[in-house]
């Protein structure tokens, strides 16, 4: 099951309109390097209160702007698919959406999926910042610099759905009505710009009676329909049938599926050292590409693809469907960016890229088939590195091209998991880890039974975080030291006398995971001066694993510890 490209077309033919606008939009990267934040983080840490402020009030400026406004929500969103009105290009002409052509300028199924998408992700984040300054400048003398310095650090943050707090349901700040906050006019409730977005004017056509949102018993349109979304409704979530997200459905299928999909995808994906497999699921496992099973635009359920369980686009699809359910807007390509947790979803996508670039720094885009075509690429043309990411713009001349985002750094900002604190680590190290035993420290020998192994930490004294992903397989320790992970053991781990299980032979990560930070010359560093941020726990059924991970998904995600 995946995002699709489009619905059902019967009724309808469009064809790209595209305005003339005498302005054209260039993205221009961030002056200073600052982190993309979790969300979570931004909205429990009161550091980050500022940015969060700025944030929201900025989410709202760009709704409230005019909708043909080039740097208006509506504008940026409508990029991504409908409504097909984007400065750029040349006319659409008879290169109509029944032909097969897809008619927006996202690019899916391709190798230049990510790195389309970071552009795209750019654009708006640069929006908000540009709106966050005017909004911080507007505030009282004794706030003013906090706020014009939060402005200066603010980046778009990402919401984590592999976390382990994602068990427990989607954040509250996407999905409360309002959201009280620290304006220049002092605290205010205003309208949440996260939880929907409201439509300035119709979006899709208008469906059969009965399944339009403003008909009189409405009912939700099967998935075999591209919702219509007439103006002054809002975007929706697994609707109802009186046009209301049931938030209680939307938590039960995002705790679900995280544990079963998200989180072993997350871990696999990271054993795909091909950007090829990585970045999309348009390939078979020994390299070629599918042809196209979906002529003209499939429909919301048809799979194009899905070769690989562990691809970057393959789970990234898996979100849209499970988030959005039937009749919910980010489950379908052509109207998903209209939803404000799109850009959320994919900051922390790009989050994931980022820090797979890192473990495999030398793969990179190559050249394969735009099988379905965009807006600017036809059908079937070769895409690659020095394709143009149409319509972000680098200058009045130039488009941004894979190869101009490779180094995400240089457009202006990184993720905290990425790259260590500047300055507090000079020079390699490892992280040595040990189970079942708090007391390691940097003489503890590594011949030590507890002794699992150890992730390196490869950098100069100029360039930090060269490396900063490992894992280490700590199954030959624990069966050492007679420690498990099933919740019901064999039958003599059960004291017979309380009936409860021996709690010694039942891992707990709190006390069994033992991090211990050495440098080459021996000497001990503490975990937060080593940026340690996250240690997480996954079993694997060993004789079901395929070597690279691509064709069962046998990883099951047991704990987590964050530090």
């Amino acid at each position: 099951m995946g995002l699709s490209h489009s619905s059902h077309y019967s009724h309808v033919s469009y064809v790209r309109n595209v305005a003339t606008f005498s302005e054209k939009v260039i993205t221009y990267p961030h002056e200073e390097i600052y982190p993309r934040l979790d969300i979570l983080d931004m909205t429990s840490n009161q550091t980050y209160a500022p940015q969060f402020d700025l944030l929201i009030q900025s989410f709202q400026a760009l709704q409230e702007r005019p909708y043909d406004d080039m740097r208006s929500f509506y504008q940026i969103a409508g990029i991504h698919g409908l409504p097909f009105t984007v400065e750029g290009g040349n006319p659409y002409q008879s290169l109509e959406l029944s032909k097969g052509r897809w008619g927006g300028y996202c690019h899916h199924g391709d190798v230049i999926l990510p790195t389309w998408h970071r552009a795209y992700a750019l654009l708006l984040e640069v929006q908000l910042r540009n709106e966050a300054k005017e909004i911080a400048n507007k505030y009282p003398s004794d706030q003013k610099d906090k706020y014009i310095e939060a402005a200066k650090q603010l980046r778009h943050p990402y919401w984590d759905w592999a976390d382990e707090k994602a068990i427990k349901g989607v954040p509250d700040v996407f999905l409360t009505s309002t959201l009280e906050i620290n304006t220049p006019n002092g605290k205010q409730k205003i309208k949440n710009p996260l939880k929907s977005y409201t439509l300035p004017v119709d979006l899709a056509d208008p469906l059969p009676k009965g399944l339009n949102p403003n008909d009189a018993n409405y009912t939700v349109p099967s998935v075999s329909y591209l919702p219509f979304t007439p103006k002054g409704y809002p975007t929706v979530r697994h609707p109802n049938n009186k046009y209301e997200d049931q938030v209680d459905i939307m938590n039960i299928n995002m705790s679900t599926y995280i544990q079963s999909v998200f989180r072993p995808g997350f871990y696999q994906m990271f054993h795909i050292s091909d950007y090829s497999k990585f970045s999309n699921h348009g390939l078979t496992s020994s390299g070629g590409q599918l042809p196209d099973f979906n002529p003209g635009h499939p429909k919301p359920l048809n799979r194009l693809g899905f070769s690989h369980f562990a691809s970057w686009e393959t789970t990234h699809d898996g979100f849209h469907v499970v988030f959005g359910g039937t009749g919910g807007h980010i489950t379908y390509v052509d109207i998903a960016a209209f939803d404000p947790i799109f850009s959320f979803h994919h900051i922390n996508l790009d989050r994931i890229f980022a820090l797979w670039q890192k473990i495999y720094p030398d793969s990179w885009v190559t050249s394969n088939l735009n099988v379905n075509g965009t807006y600017t690429n036809v059908m079937g043309e070769m895409v690659n590195e020095y394709t143009e990411l149409t319509p972000f713009r680098k200058s009045e001349s130039k488009f941004w091209t894979s190869n101009d985002v490779r180094d995400f750094t240089k457009l202006g900002y990184t993720y905290p998991e990425v790259t260590l604190e500047s300055g507090k680590v000079k020079g390699p190290f490892v992280i040595r880890v040990f189970i079942d035993l708090p007391s390691a420290n940097s003489s503890t020998p590594t011949t030590s039974p507890n002794f699992a192994g150890f992730v390196a930490m490869w950098q100069s004294d100029a360039h930090n975080g060269t490396l900063v992903e490992g894992t280490v397989d700590i199954t030959a320790a624990m069966e050492r030291l007679n420690i498990r992970m099933q919740k019901h053991d064999y039958i003599h781990e059960v004291n017979l006398t309380t009936g409860l299980l021996n709690p010694a032979f039942i891992f707990n990560i709190g006390t069994d995971i033992n991090l211990v930070p050495v440098m080459i010359d021996g000497s001990e560093v503490q975990l937060e001066t080593a940026g340690v941020k996250l240690v997480e726990v996954f079993s694997f059924e060993h004789d079901k694993v395929d070597k690279n991970f691509l064709v069962e998904n046998t990883g099951q995600y047991y704990t987590a510890k964050k530090f």
